[in-house]
């Protein structure tokens, strides 16, 4: 696990020592964690600071536009560096930048959130929303250095411990039944988001996955769980202006398609009771039904799907995920 230490030592290295360096922050990052960075890490001291609003909003075509242009004005060429420094907005944003400007530049990645440490940061996604419709805009592009500084978790309130958490949940669950005991046995469950064996035990997962399979030609795919709809009600939210975080539409989805996979895949009814009662009491889940046809038109444009069909990632039971499951209107709204 790199840590700010570690990036030092990297950036003091013959080929990054002259190279111009931009870092990629948004207000919240900037009072909380860009002082401490520069403190730790000094071969950043002097590097261009390129500043976006907190938020989804933040994910499109039009600031890719305006920071490619800043990044232009300030000389940046083929040999300079992007240190995107932030949760999951950042970095999906920052790795997108670096994966296009000037057809690639260097990216490094060093998450704030919990959520970005487990997920985001992890395996080279990058990508902007199209209107209000997630990640429709994106590469696959790995950075060149990714480092863990686990205070900066000491930043964050409890909803945004809940927000990354969802993703520890989703990761468990499709990986790893003992690890998903572990998680449900703490109580309050923003523990989790302080402990950090288990944090690095879903890096581990994650990145064993991403290894084997880049490119979500297949095994990659399982780590969608939880996606479809979440991505769904995500997608609502921002065309509502709600203030919905990434996390909390994974738990609903988390929710439904536990449901799903009881109805389809005969997912055991023990087990599934765990996992609701389990993120109703953290999570607030909303009615799939109040909204069935906004969420079907948002699962419909989801790049997940194939040849017009909902392709759907169900458990048959915990670590024994179903990849490419055709899903319909009517078993989605069985799911209430």
């Amino acid at each position: 696990m790199n840590s700010l230490k570690d990036l030092q030592n990297f950036l003091s290295q013959s080929p990054y020592q002259s190279c111009k360096k931009f870092i990629l922050i948004d207000e919240n990052t900037f009072s909380y964690c860009l002082p401490e960075l520069i403190e730790e890490v000094d071969a950043l001291n002097g590097a261009e600071i390129l500043e976006i609003e907190s938020g989804e909003a933040s994910k499109s075509l039009a600031i890719v536009e305006q920071l490619c242009g800043a990044l232009i004005e300030s000389g940046a060429d083929k040999s300079s560096i992007l240190i995107s420094l932030g949760g999951g907005v950042i970095t999906d944003l920052g790795g997108f930048i670096a994966s296009v400007f000037k057809r690639g530049i260097r990216h490094i990645v060093i998450p704030t959130t919990l959520l970005s440490m487990v997920d985001a940061s992890i395996g080279g996604k990058t990508a902007v929303n199209l209107a209000e419709i997630k990640n429709q805009i994106g590469t696959i592009y790995q950075p060149i250095f990714t480092a863990i500084h686990f205070p900066f978790l000491e930043t964050l309130d409890q909803r945004q411990i809940l927000n990354g958490a969802a993703e520890m949940i989703k990761i468990a669950l499709v990986c790893d039944s003992d690890l998903w005991d572990k998680m449900r046995n703490h109580s309050p469950i923003d523990e989790i988001g302080f402990d950090e064996e288990l944090i690095i035990s879903c890096i581990n997962l994650k990145e064993a996955i991403v290894e084997k399979d880049l490119y979500e030609e297949d095994l990659r795919k399982i780590l969608n769980f939880g996606h479809s709809i979440g991505h769904a009600f995500e997608s609502l939210s921002i065309s509502k202006g709600e203030d919905l975080l990434h996390g909390e539409a994974v738990a609903m989805g988390i929710y439904y398609e536990i449901r799903l996979s009881e109805l389809i895949l005969n997912f055991p009814k023990n087990k599934a009771k765990e996992i609701y009662d389990y993120l109703r009491k953290y999570y607030k889940i909303e009615s799939i039904k109040e909204n069935i046809n906004e969420i079907l038109n948002y699962i419909i444009a989801d790049k997940k799907n194939f040849e017009d069909k909902f392709q759907f990632i169900l458990l048959k039971d915990i670590a024994d995920p179903q990849i490419n499951i055709p899903i319909s209107k009517e078993e989605l709204l069985a799911t209430e």
